[in-house]
């Protein structure tokens, strides 16, 4: 039984933020590439009815982390010191997950907690 879509940003909450969003194979797919120094991108794929995010992190063609999640309740995106934040929550049985990506000019930064509820 698939669980309730999740929540996202919005094509045009994206442009206030300066990002482009670019379309998935299926209209409810979006990806989002984050920049950050030393030639590292950060590249986070929704899918809003299958409730699921892809990570992946690249740099200087070399995948540094490649990470994938379901049961996603919310993806959110902010403007984070000169770059950005990705913040996705999950929550499966017993156990409700935070991970947070930072790109800046300071680098890559990724946060993962698992918890049990």
């Amino acid at each position: 039984m698939m669980g309730a879509p999740l929540i996202a940003p919005d094509d045009h909450a994206l442009a206030l933020l300066g990002l482009d969003a670019d379309p998935g194979d299926k209209p409810w797919v979006r990806s989002v590439t984050l920049t950050a120094v030393d030639h590292a991108t950060v590249t986070v794929t929704w899918d809003v009815v299958a409730a699921s995010v892809h990570v992946l992190w690249v740099q200087h063609d070399v995948v540094r982390a490649e990470l994938s999640r379901e049961s996603v309740d919310v993806v959110a995106l902010d403007a984070r010191g000169d770059g950005y934040a990705a913040t996705i929550t999950s929550r499966g049985e017993g156990l409700t997950g935070i991970l947070t990506i930072t790109a800046t000019s300071a680098g890559v930064r990724l946060r993962d907690s698992v918890l049990r509820t």
